[in-house]
């Protein structure tokens, strides 16, 4: 506003607070549109551990599977992941798996080792490995042992500086009851519209007797329908199975509490009808599993081959019948192709008027030019704010 001293001059008055807080808007417009805020909490690496067991009883010098899964459930990613398993000292280790980019060290079948698996990369945010790992159990697991297994994960470096999470797999006791399963296919090849009988028997390999449920699962193949199954051999057990399961679309089960003692074995059978699926050179596989409650599954595969030179049938010679009498030959008459008038030129396309896009701005590493545009022009007005503080004062 304009305003008359004492002394006779006029001079501009301008508010200095108002052109100050003109100068924060610009600021804060800077910071809204093109900065960052810092975090209120540094983001951190957290890794959690599982492990597994395939069953909670293994025959002696059985095997087992381990399964390990690691997991960074932290804000932030994990630089370097380091997994450790002391392996029981009545075990080998004899294979090992695992997610790419972790490398295994020390499964080298000597009982009692020490297997790490290390990942030089790391694991992101929310990232999983799995890692698996077989062992076989030494002369020294006796029936009636427990075998157990802990591993545990380190997150190298400042992030985890302890290892964390010791996990304790469920422990497998030793018990000799060793279930084992044979198939066979007959016939090994089929025609294409024939039938395959497929016989499965089941041992106890074990020098003690299995006292855990038997059961056997059997699914019917692709491209063939179920048409009968049966038990061939039960050795005095009470084997029991449902015919409905070979009317349906899923598996095929027999099953057993009796004991099956030790060397004993029992025998079932299933016979199979191809399909119209079913074409010559396809192969017929079929998978057929026994499992003792508490143990792991034992399975055995057979293949047969569909093959149309196995046909039985004789074709049948058709008897020739009698000559028929060839009258005259009719004269061609000529065809005259029909005269088709010429297609009119297609009229000439209209060239659409091409569109230009129009101009982006390239943004910087702070927002883009357009916020820092608007700050800056913010900005130089709060200079001409101030520079009407300094103007000179001149007499009326």
């Amino acid at each position: 506003m304009v305003k008359d001293d004492k002394r006779g001059y006029r001079s501009w008055w301008w508010t200095l607070p108002a052109a100050a807080a003109l100068a924060l808007v610009a600021a804060a417009v800077l910071v809204t549109l093109g900065g960052r805020t810092p975090s209120a909490s540094a983001a951190a690496c957290a890794l959690t551990i599982t492990k597994t067991a395939d069953a909670s009883k293994v025959p002696i010098e059985g095997d087992i599977k381990y399964t390990l899964t690691v997991t960074n459930t932290g804000d932030a990613a994990c630089t370097t992941v380091a997994v450790t398993d002391d392996i029981n000292d009545h075990t080998d280790c004899t294979s090992t798996t695992e997610t790419a980019g972790f490398v295994q060290t020390g499964c080298d079948g000597v009982a009692g080792a020490i297997v790490t698996w290390n990942a030089a990369a790391g694991l992101a945010i929310g990232a999983t490995a799995t890692l698996t790992m077989n062992v076989t159990l030494t002369s020294l697991a006796l029936a009636g042992d427990s075998i157990t297994n802990t591993a545990i994960v380190n997150g190298n470096g400042a992030e985890l500086p302890d290892p964390v999470n010791g996990i304790l797999a469920t422990p497998v006791t030793v018990k000799d009851c060793d279930l084992a399963i044979s198939k066979s296919d007959d016939p090994s090849k089929v025609a294409p519209d024939g039938t395959i009988t497929y016989t499965m028997k089941v041992t106890n390999d074990g020098t003690a007797d299995c006292t855990e449920a038997i059961t056997v699962t059997d699914g019917i193949p692709t491209d063939t329908d179920c048409v009968s199954i049966d038990v061939t051999d039960d050795n005095g057990l009470d084997i029991n199975f449902d015919d409905d399961d070979c009317d349906a679309s899923g598996d095929v089960v027999w099953d057993t509490d009796d004991t099956l003692e030790n060397g004993d074995d029992f025998s079932v059978q299933m016979v199979v009808e191809l399909t119209s699926g079913a074409e010559d050179g396809d192969t017929i596989e079929n998978e057929v599993c026994v499992q003792a409650t508490g143990f792991a599954e034992v399975c055995d595969t057979e293949s047969t081959k569909v093959d149309e030179d196995v046909a039985t049938a004789t074709p049948k010679t058709a008897t020739p019948g009698p000559t028929a009498t060839v009258g005259p030959t009719a004269t061609a008459r000529p065809v005259v192709p029909p005269v088709v008038a010429p297609a009119p030129p297609a009229p000439s396309a209209v060239q659409a008027p091409t569109l230009v896009a129009p101009l982006t701005g390239t943004g910087t590493a702070a927002g883009g030019s357009q916020p820092l545009a608007l700050a800056l022009a913010l900005a130089g007005g709060c200079l001409l704010l101030l520079g009407g503080v300094a103007m000179l004062r001149r007499p009326r």
